[in-house]
């Protein structure tokens, strides 16, 4: 099959939606596919290259502020010109797409699959000139969202919104993210240790953007009383700075717990599995979330979970069995989950060997079984 990927942003950057399309796409390439990824074109990066197989078509925004207001012409164009049989778009909410959905529908036969990871303008509250931009955009954005062949859904009660949004209920299916098989991997620590000084530490970690609303501070909030019973605890976060970074070290700072909060800033992927490697208890105290990648990252490097009650942590962590969640913002309840994995070792060693097994089930080769059979699915009934 000639398969297409849309999504603003590809290799090499980094982020949840842009490693988990990377590694899908590679997948699938291995497999036989043609398949084209068609992108925003960043500095230092060349409009057209193939990367693993993979035919990366990268055009000039014009204009873009935040996240979904973004002008790219050239995304018409590339993908427009390029005969298909499946579209993969990799969110709703961006006008650029929306364009290509309805010029693909009208004048070609190329099968529109969308994976929305999350509906457009996911948080619950924005100041006023927001909430209007996301109540009319939604309403117009509505029929576009009727065109799709397919809508995935990462997790089981994403169709909810889906459906408000415009997705067909009987075109949505369950594929969940995936892991490569990197993650499944040996690795060697022992200079990420040295590097951070971990060595005896009972490591804490996070792996993700350095932004408010991933509740970072939620950590270095009970971080003082969890050192009162564990004096050799330490908070490693690992990823790049949102515009969160020096408020989060000013706040450690206050608290007293600044040689305990580690952020290290932007980290390889290899550094990244050698963190988790180095910990026993992952915790994603987002207020919003899809699925939450990470999380099964952490699985897979034997770590065991805290999750705020996201629609991603309530699909991936099952309360006592490998992990605990907690409501976005309740400190106290977040501490509770700290101190029950930190003083039952052998409860937490229960659910690590746990998710050791239940990661299996997210491996790239079987995730990616699911899609190939949907687009096989899609294109026998053109």
């Amino acid at each position: 099959m000639k398969i297409g990927f849309l999504l603003s942003s590809f290799y090499p950057a980094t982020g949840g939606r842009e490693t988990i399309t990377f590694n899908q796409a590679r997948e699938l390439a291995r497999r036989g596919h043609e398949v084209h990824v068609f992108t925003s074109l960043a500095n230092g990066l060349k409009k057209e290259e193939v990367v693993e197989k993979i035919h990366i078509h990268r055009s000039k925004t014009w204009f873009k502020y935040k996240y979904y207001l973004e002008f790219n012409p050239g995304w018409v164009w590339n993908v427009m010109k390029c005969k298909l049989d499946i579209l993969h778009i990799q969110s709703f909410g961006f006008i650029m797409a929306d364009k290509i959905v309805l010029l693909k529908k009208i004048f070609t036969k190329t099968k529109l699959v969308n994976t929305p990871h999350g509906p457009f303008m996911a948080l619950d509250k924005y100041p006023l000139w927001q909430a209007v931009l996301k109540k009319v955009y939604t309403a117009l954005e509505y029929p576009v969202n009727r065109l799709y062949d397919a809508v995935i859904q990462v997790n089981p009660e994403q169709w909810t919104w889906m459906v408000k949004a415009g997705a067909r209920k009987d075109r949505i299916h369950l594929i969940p993210n995936s892991i490569p098989h990197e993650l499944f991997g040996k690795y060697d620590s022992r200079k990420f240790i040295e590097k951070y000084d971990l060595k005896g530490k009972i490591v804490i970690s996070y792996v993700g953007r350095i932004q408010k609303y991933k509740g970072l501070d939620q950590v270095i909030a009970v971080l003082p009383d969890v050192l009162k019973k564990h004096k050799n605890a330490v908070f490693l976060a690992m990823g790049k700075d949102a515009d969160d970074m020096d408020r989060l070290k000013k706040m450690a700072a206050e608290l007293n717990v600044e040689k305990q909060v580690i952020l290290t800033g932007s980290v390889t992927e290899e550094e990244k599995i050698q963190g988790l490697d180095v910990s026993q208890i992952f915790v994603f105290p987002s207020e919003w979330e899809a699925f939450g990648i990470v999380l099964v990252e952490a699985m897979a490097r034997g770590n065991a979970l805290i999750s705020t009650k996201t629609e991603g942590g309530r699909y991936l962590v099952e309360e006592g069995v490998n992990g605990y969640l907690y409501d976005y913002k309740n400190t106290e309840q977040l501490k509770k989950c700290l101190l029950k994995l930190l003083d039952d070792e052998k409860s937490r060693k229960l659910i690590i060997s746990n998710n050791l097994k239940k990661s299996h089930r997210f491996k790239i080769e079987t995730i990616t079984d699911e899609l190939e059979t949907l687009y096989k699915s899609l294109t026998k009934a053109k």
